[in-house]
Order: structure tokens, then C-alpha cells, then sequence
């Protein structure tokens, strides 16, 4: 299992930053059901990251779904209203789940 992991700085006006992350959320598990999605912000150390972690079988299907979603319009409008909310340009990370 792969796990990727998206962090991204928000602002001031927090509630619009979550409700756009939700809408992508939304999208995501709607256009790919067996893609697990959470978001997070941390309650420790530094504050004003949010946290979007997503799980994939393997790097292969990862793959697969991100070059899905950057040619889906609606997902990019969706995705851009969230950086429009945000400070920085985000951090990605990738686990490989130890099974």
C-alpha cells in the first residue's frame, strides 16, 4: 500500500481553506470509490498546515489516478480553489506501508 500525503499552508479565512479541501475530497471518492482520502490539521507543533492523506494499493495505481485527475477540469477548479486559500506551495511525501 502506498500512502500519499499532501500538506498544504493555510490562511486566515480557514473555513473557506476546509470547505474547499472537502469539495475536493468529495470529488475524489466520488470519481474513485476504492481511494481512502482524510483530512487532517495538526493539534501540535507547528500550527496553519492541513494535512490531505490518501491511500493506494500500490504507486502503479497512484499514478494512474493522479494523471486521471490532472486532465479532469471540475478537480482542477476544485484543487485551485483550495491553493487560491493557501500561503505556500504544498509539500507532498509517499510511504510504502510496511505489511
Amino acid at each position: 500500500m502506498i500512502i500519499h500525503q499532501r500538506e498544504i499552508r493555510y490562511c486566515e479565512d480557514y473555513a473557506a481553506f476546509f470547505e474547499a479541501l472537502g469539495k475536493v475530497k468529495a470529488y475524489l471518492e466520488q470519481k474513485n470509490p476504492e481511494v481512502s482520502v482524510d483530512i487532517m490539521y495538526s493539534l501540535a507543533g507547528e500550527r496553519g498546515w492541513a494535512v490531505i492523506q490518501t491511500r493506494y494499493p500500490s504507486l502503479a495505481y497512484y499514478e494512474r489516478i493522479d494523471g486521471e485527475m490532472d486532465k479532469d477540469e471540475n478537480y482542477v477548479k476544485l484543487f485551485e480553489a483550495v491553493m487560491d486559500k493557501s500561503e505556500e506551495s504544498p509539500v507532498d511525501q509517499f510511504y510504502r506501508v510496511i505489511e
